[in-house]
């Protein structure tokens, strides 16, 4: 084998092998990424179908959901206010 055809088969393989795995974690991530781009009315009825749930709950876990959910609520106005100064 000449040096030519062993540069050039050492530049397939390094080609091959990147674009075979690469592909793999493109299909893999898009996989996983689409079930995070809900539309907005399954989110809604995500959160309905949780709310009914609130009964279930003792005092303390109420008080952490409402620190938790006042903390998201001021983070959103805040990134709101970020985008429309």
């Amino acid at each position: 084998m000449s040096g030519l055809s062993q540069l050039i088969g050492g530049i397939w393989i390094v080609l091959g092998s990147s674009i075979f795995f690469g592909t793999i974690i493109a299909t893999i991530t898009t996989y996983f990424m689409r079930p995070l781009q809900r539309p907005a009315r399954q989110i809604v009825e995500t959160i309905e179908y949780n709310l009914e749930q609130l009964d279930d709950l003792s005092i303390e876990e109420l008080d952490l959901l409402k620190e938790t959910t006042d903390a998201l609520i001021l983070h959103v106005e805040r990134q709101k206010e970020k985008q429309n100064p």
